[in-house]
């Protein structure tokens, strides 16, 4: 089962973008866990290191993106993949995390422009 479902999470690029996502979906439960048990200084540098860690998560989403901005270069399923960074949302919204309630959607978003930017790239060149 654990062979099958390796295979299920991909590889190179789609792998790290599935992992990220379903990382920082995962980590919201115990972060709620652990902060109930804190106190309120304990708590606040808690949700400082898992903001810390939203943000990386952001970012690398932006920089696999970055690496792979044509979407017919893409590897198959990765721009569907990308597009999933919205639901980033979630763990931003749970833990009050502006930066993170912003930024997932926009990644959704860029990864869309780069769709449309390709479609009117082609169009053009066919005219």
């Amino acid at each position: 089962m654990a062979e099958s479902f390796r295979e299920q999470m991909g590889t190179g690029a789609n792998f790290r973008v599935r992992v990220t996502i379903i990382g920082a979906l995962v980590s919201i439960v115990p972060l709620i866990g652990i902060s109930i048990l804190l106190p309120e200084a304990g708590r606040d540098v808690l949700f400082w290191i898992y903001w810390t860690g939203l943000t990386g998560c952001l970012i690398h989403l932006l920089w696999i993106l970055a690496k792979n901005p044509i979407p017919s270069k893409r590897p198959p399923l990765l721009t569907r993949d990308l597009a999933m960074g919205w639901a980033l949302l979630v763990p931003s919204l749970l833990s009050s995390f502006w930066p993170g309630i912003v930024g997932s959607p926009l990644i959704t978003v860029l990864v869309g422009a780069t769709s449309v930017a390709e479609r009117i790239r082609n169009s053009s060149a066919t005219s």
